[in-house]
């Protein structure tokens, strides 16, 4: 049903490559650029701590599904889900740690890839508005949005099937 996810196909160029954009394409991108630019933060506690400080920062909020039989992580998950839909940051899951892991390899060592912030770019931390301005966001970013647009108020998130490489 949810087989990589399409959205409209799109070009982007990044670091000299041209992408077509599937969703996983899409986190990809996004993911490299953020870490890039160092908006990204990485690892459910460090998520947390940001978020309890700045709310309005985050543009997305990864998450890789929880190994089966961890409920702690499930439970707090869910929590930080529900928190990310009462202000406005759009959730994302994926199908695994471990490709994100691989994935960001370059950037970050040794950390907890089950959570991952994209922080909003340009953002004014102590501004209260909760509107994005989606003209400073990349391809990607708007693609993103769009996805996130449109499984808003479903109960249960599509999980995106990240590439093996």
């Amino acid at each position: 049903m949810y087989k990589d996810s399409v959205v409209p196909v799109k070009t982007e160029t990044f670091s000299g490559v041209v992408a077509k954009s599937p969703i996983n394409q899409c986190i990809r991108t996004v993911l490299m650029r953020a870490c890039l630019e160092k908006r990204l933060t990485v690892g459910l506690v460090p998520a947390i701590q940001y978020l309890s400080q700045n709310s309005n920062g985050a543009l997305f909020c990864i998450t890789a599904e929880a190994p089966p039989g961890d409920s702690a992580t499930h439970m707090q998950e869910v929590l930080l889900q529900a928190f990310c839909v009462e202000n406005g940051i759009y959730s994302i899951k994926v199908d695994s740690e471990v490709k994100l892991k691989k994935l960001l390899g370059c950037c970050t060592a040794g950390l907890d890839f089950s959570c991952l912030l994209v922080h909003y770019p340009y953002a004014d931390p102590f501004s209260d508005s909760q509107e994005i301005d989606l003209s400073i966001l990349t391809d990607s970013e708007r693609d993103l949005v769009s996805h996130c647009d449109s499984n808003w108020g479903c109960s249960q998130l599509p999980v995106i099937k990240l590439p093996e490489k």
